[in-house]
């Protein structure tokens, strides 16, 4: 049986680099060599500290097996794959768990991946596979930035300056938005601008209802939210003009953090997009944007590990004042 090297959380806040045993290779499968993996900081930090709930459980197994995002180069193709081959640089999510694995399995931190060939994508020449480990992030932002509609001259406000709001604001000016983004860190803001947002703003030096009244008297045409807290989300409605479009692009699994105001949105008859997860052809589209310059994945890397280091990229997570933005973990040679 095939065993590779996995990132593996034995319990909440422990990390340690062990190995796992690998399904065997079906016919539809590829075994893909990883180069890089991204860490998603927002839901792996969840995951780590076990706070992740869904409709269907109140908290993770462990151990754990995280990550949902990395790239590499295919190795092996079953009988029946008939796009891919030995060579080429993909995008996977995750490796398929094997069958006797006791505790939860996500399958992005693994350094070799067997995966069902539907459930890859193949890159252009134009993309590095250190670029498309990011994707399914990136594909977070476009996805919530791709739904509202956007005319000439409409004001794009992002809430929230983290990876996805990073994504979005690319994508909703690629779109033709004048886009602001607003946060509470001055470094996060500098690297907006740096990504090409029309105006930034720092929420923790000025009054952002009082700059959006002074500048756009009627508000602004969309909010992107991505803080994801009860504030925010109320903020952003009272940023909006009659009639405009609310994207509601965080992540919000607590009861609190999931409160909206619906009498302000009925008063201002406000338009509201619950983007999620992922699909083929969102991620297709948005490995399009990055092969064409539109959208940058990797200036937006403020750190890299490797695998070795992954108890370290981790407790970034943990610290309330650290500064990081895309944290990739380097899985060559390992």
């Amino acid at each position: 049986m095939r065993r590779s090297s996995a990132i593996i959380f034995p319990e909440p806040r422990r990390v340690t680099v062990g190995e796992v045993p690998l399904p065997p290779l079906m016919a539809t499968d590829v075994l893909i060599e990883i180069e890089y993996t991204a860490i998603s900081p927002g839901t792996e930090r969840w995951c780590f500290t076990d706070r992740l709930t869904t409709p269907d459980q109140d908290h993770l197994a462990f151990p754990h097996v995280p990550g949902y995002q990395a790239a590499g180069v295919v190795r092996e193709a079953g009988s029946q794959v008939k796009d891919l081959a030995p060579g080429d640089q993909v995008f996977s999510r995750n490796c398929r768990a094997p069958h006797d694995w006791g505790g939860s399995w996500w399958g992005g931190h693994v350094g070799w991946h067997v995966a069902d060939c539907q459930q890859v994508i193949q890159l252009p020449e134009a993309v590095s596979t250190y670029e498309a480990a990011s994707l399914l992030l990136a594909q977070v932002g476009y996805n919530g930035a791709s739904k509202p509609h956007i005319a000439p001259g409409d004001v794009a406000v992002v809430i929230g300056a983290g990876l996805v709001g990073q994504y979005a604001a690319q994508v909703l000016r690629h779109r033709g938005a004048h886009v602001v983004v607003t946060d509470l860190v001055d470094w996060r803001l500098q690297a907006a601008t740096r990504c090409g947002a029309d105006d930034v703003f720092n929420s923790a030096q000025g009054d952002l209802r009082a700059y959006v009244r002074e500048r756009w008297p009627q508000g602004v045409d969309i909010v992107l939210e991505t803080a994801s807290s009860a504030r925010t989300v109320r903020l952003a409605t009272e940023l909006l003009r009659y009639g405009g479009q609310l994207v509601l692009n965080g992540f919000y699994p607590a009861p609190d953090e999931s409160r909206l105001d619906w009498h302000w949105l009925r008063t201002k008859e406000l338009i509201a997009y619950f983007p999620n997860s992922r699909n083929r052809t969102r991620l297709q589209a948005t490995l399009d944007l990055i092969a064409e310059g539109s959208l940058d994945t990797r200036s937006l890397v403020t750190h890299e590990f490797a695998l070795a280091q992954a108890p370290e990229a981790y407790a970034l997570l943990l610290e309330p004042q650290a500064n990081f933005l895309g944290i990739v973990l380097d899985w060559r040679g390992a």
